[in-house]
């Protein structure tokens, strides 16, 4: 018979509660021979203090089709269903904005019905799961939340190789695919005499027996003076002794024919062909010559209109992959090109045709780094010349008018006047436009802006999303992660990268009104995956039916840092409440620390003696008070500007302000409380931020409990003593409070320290007493701080692989285990939710499965979501 097991609960408050205070976690797993099945409710006590870890991966709603390309540091593009066992870097977006090398650690496959198509201005295409993010200047937004007209990130360059290969195999390559027959007999076909030449030249240095054969005006077949021996036949003689159906002699193959079948080239129609996955991990000098040699025989360069001074190029193909092969080698000289589609007229029907168009200072890098052969290269003499006079304003690569928003800027007239403006006061309606990286970068400067800096300087280009289209069916998916960034590069575009902390806060805002009261949960999102809580899980409707459940909201209040509280709500974006910190709260070596700053260097020290000076007078006071302070100090003139400077770039995060946000505000009994810092998620710096945050407010927790403590046993020894008493405590007058931290490695590292350390520690070491619970969340343990794993009385681990975090976990939790570590969770079914749970109270491991939420789960995806578009309706 089934019984409820509880976990967290000792013996005796079993004895004295039964189930009560309990929430529904998920069921064990139990295994009869060869089958594995679910049995036991398992339950999670609530009513005392907890330190709950969890960690290894969780599953999430982000997923793309096997055949999405994923590009490797390496330059190569492997599909992401082949990504398991291939142990190279990924190419990756750094919090520096450029793209660099990284590794990945996890690998996820999954089934689903449905996915979402978008196409891009520059014709990209990529297909992804409708909750998979998409990088926003605005940051990190659901693809299915995101407009038409919305422009994302994809690679301004991509990585370019080392390797290296044969100019002749090059140009062989390059001329075949442009100009080949390579069905069964190999032809090549060109008028222009310079091409002709340089590929017979090729032919001969690749193979000295081989020679052209020509075989009318423009037309040449691939022939050999050896004689090919034969090395297969099949003989079928009819009576009169001549061959009949079936016979057939097998030659030696042509060294040509070799390299063709060796790059998986031989064999294939126009329409079929493809770029050879060996150019993508090639040097630059060589993938010169190889686009040089494509681009001379089917590019093509023109003036841009009639009596123009201004020259094009483009590049026409019958086959999609190719085209689109061509337009990722050229994003590795930071070419950048708009692929479109047409249908031509070709024998009396109608094809579709594929051409990539390379305009302005794109067209002038292409002929400056890659360049024409032959005929073609004297069209691009004169366009050199012609344009090398022009001034070139592009309005491709431009930034998104947003990013006006996240400048600190104080005075437009000043900057319009360090910009040479006439009138200064006109800059300001640049705001309305989409600013040029030089312009941009040019403000920086002016303004010394470092965010708005690394935005202009970043590898990334800003692509316009033209269409989406919801796909039904039945697919499979595949994702990885990439820890130390969260994105990666998927058929050109950067994609991104918490599940079981979700259901242990729904089932705490789901108790009774009379437990439920006495408890307050706080969750820094740092993501932006928490809103959707407010939504009922209407997409596993009947999943949740077969647990017993049914989809239904929680009132989640989610709280925005004050600067972005606005334009959240403008936005439509779900936030209910602004919050903030006063500066007087941070002490001189907090600032260093929040800033990355030595505290023995003269800024730090400057910073401190400032900071420090200030607390001794005021108790509140504002960042004007912390710079006004700065600039009468007595301190070197670039010491004091550099420290100013860091208190300028403070107030852009919308976080500080002299009144601040109240713990009282933000721990309120039976409350679920979303503090949403995703706005940080791509701002260089972003986690000291958030860090700074969750200290701050782990900080104050701790303390408002130790006062509201004393008063709660002052009121059981009052109601003891005076046994006749009729007042009763309904109520606490501050809630037991249960802190929610995901990517706790982050704030709570094995090695360094951070802003919100020293807070957590604390609470982990002696927070049990006055009533918090935390729940620590990381796909990493073994980065994280050695204090988690031997303060946490529950452990729910998910399946994790890396030897590392394996051997962190297995440290803590062997004198439980039987057998190692590895092997529980190898047997662990591979499911979503499939997890072993250490009940340290009671000294037992089970394995479980938790249950599906009732809340929608929107994987990784951040809180901004705009208004539901028409197209989803």
């Amino acid at each position: 018979m089934a019984y409820d097991i509880i976990i967290g609960r000792n013996a005796k408050d079993r004895e004295q509660y039964g189930s009560d205070g309990t929430i529904y976690l998920g069921k064990t797993f139990v295994k009869m021979g060869r089958n594995t099945s679910l049995s036991n409710r398992l339950l999670l006590d609530v009513i005392r203090s907890h330190v709950i870890f969890v960690c290894g991966k969780r599953g999430g709603g982000k997923c793309l089709p096997g055949d999405t390309l994923v590009t490797l540091e390496d330059g190569s593009r492997v599909m992401i269903k082949d990504l398991d066992n291939i142990n190279k870097k990924v190419a990756s977006l750094g919090i520096d904005l450029k793209m660099g090398g990284f590794e990945k650690s996890d690998f996820f496959r999954r089934e689903v019905s449905e996915l979402l198509k978008i196409r891009l201005r520059s014709g990209r295409e990529a297909e992804l799961t409708p909750e998979h993010p998409l990088l926003t200047i605005d940051g990190w937004i659901p693809a299915n939340k995101i407009g038409l007209g919305t422009r994302i990130a994809t690679p301004r360059r991509a990585p370019v190789g080392n390797e290296k290969m044969r100019d002749c195999e090059i140009k062989l390559l390059a001329y075949l695919i442009a100009e080949g027959h390579t069905k069964k007999t190999i032809l090549f076909s060109n008028l222009d005499d310079a091409i002709v030449d340089d590929f017979s030249q090729s032919l001969l240095e690749y193979d000295s027996d081989a020679y052209l054969m020509k075989m009318g005006r423009g037309c040449y077949k691939l022939s050999s003076k050896r004689s090919r021996k034969v090395v297969d036949y099949a003989i079928n003689r009819e009576k009169d002794g001549r061959f009949g159906k079936g016979s057939s002699i097998k030659h030696e193959k042509t060294r040509v024919r070799t390299l063709l079948e060796n790059h998986g080239l031989y064999g294939f129609l126009a329409r079929e062909k493809k770029i050879p996955d060996k150019m993508f991990s090639l040097d630059k000098p060589c993938l010169a010559t190889f686009l040089s040699r494509l681009f001379s025989c089917d590019g093509s360069i023109y003036r841009h209109s009639k009596g123009s001074n201004i020259w094009d190029v483009s590049y026409a193909s019958s086959s999609e992959k190719l085209i689109r092969g061509v337009q990722s080698l050229l994003l590795k000289f930071e070419i950048l090109s708009v692929l479109r589609k047409k249908n031509v007229r070709y024998n009396g029907s109608i094809r579709r045709s594929f051409e990539l168009v390379i305009k302005g200072e794109n067209a002038l890098r292409f002929m400056r780094e890659v360049g024409f052969f032959g005929d073609k290269s004297k069209r691009q003499e004169t366009a050199l010349r012609e344009m090398a006079e022009l001034s070139r304003n592009t309005n491709i690569d431009v930034i998104p008018s947003e990013v006006w928003k996240q400048a600190n800027i104080t005075s437009w007239s000043e900057i319009g006047l360090a910009l040479g403006y006439k009138t200064p006061k006109s800059f300001r309606s640049s705001i309305n436009c989409s600013p040029s990286r030089q312009k941009l970068l040019q403000v920086a400067a002016a303004i010394n802006d470092e965010p708005l800096r690394l935005v202009a300087q970043s590898d990334i280009f800003w692509d316009e999303i033209m269409m989406m289209e919801k796909i039904e069916g039945s697919f499979e998916v595949y994702d990885i992660r990439v820890p130390e960034t969260n994105n990666f590069i998927a058929n050109d575009v950067i994609v991104h990268n918490s599940y079981t902390m979700g259901v242990i806060a729904e089932g705490v805002a789901d108790l009774p009104p009379e437990v439920k009261n006495n408890i307050s949960i706080i969750m820094l999102d740092t993501m932006g995956v928490y809103w959707t809580m407010k939504y009922p899980n209407k997409k596993d409707e009947l999943l949740l039916k077969e647990w017993g459940l049914e989809p239904k909201p929680l009132d989640v209040i989610i709280y925005t840092p004050k600067g972005y509280f606005k334009e959240y709500r403008d936005k439509g974006i779900p936030t209910d409440h602004p919050f903030s910190i006063r500066p007087s709260e941070l002490d001189g070596k907090d600032w260093c620390m929040t800033f990355k700053v030595d505290s023995n260097e003269p800024i730090g020290v400057l910073i401190q003696k400032v900071v420090n000076e200030l607390r001794e007078v005021k108790t509140v006071y504002d960042l004007d008070e912390i710079v006004d302070g700065l600039k009468n100090s007595n301190a070197e003139k670039h010491t004091i500007n550099a420290a100013v400077n860091l208190f300028d770039n403070a107030r852009t995060w919308g976080l500080f302000d002299k009144e601040g946000t109240s713990i009282n505000e933000l721990a309120q009994g039976g409350q679920v409380t979303i503090l949403d810092v995703s706005c940080y998620a791509t701002m260089p710096g972003g986690w000291e931020i958030k860090a700074l945050v969750i200290g701050l407010v782990a900080q104050k927790l701790f303390i408002q409990r130790m006062v509201s403590r004393k008063n709660e046993e002052y009121q059981q020894v009052h109601k003891s003593v005076y046994y006749f008493s009729e007042e009763e405590v309904q109520k606490m007058d501050f809630p037991m409070v249960w802190l929610v931290i995901d990517e706790a490695h982050e704030f709570l590292p094995r090695e360094g320290k951070t802003l919100a350390t020293d807070p957590l520690v604390t609470i982990m070491r002696e927070g049990r007493q006055p009533g918090i619970s935390v729940i620590f969340a990381t796909q990493q343990p073994g980065k994280i701080h050695t204090d988690v794993m031997t303060q946490s009385d529950t452990i729910i681990s998910h399946r994790i692989t890396s030897k590392l975090d394996t051997d962190a976990l297995g440290a803590l939790m062997q004198s439980y285990l039987r057998s190692g570590l590895d092997k529980y969770l190898d047997d662990l079914p591979r499911v979503k939710g499939a997890a072993i749970v250490l009940d340290d109270s009671n000294e037992k491991m089970f394995p479980m499965r938790v249950r599906p939420r009732f809340t929608w789960h929107g994987g990784e995806a951040p809180s901004a979501i705009q208004k539901k578009d028409k197209i989803f309706e």
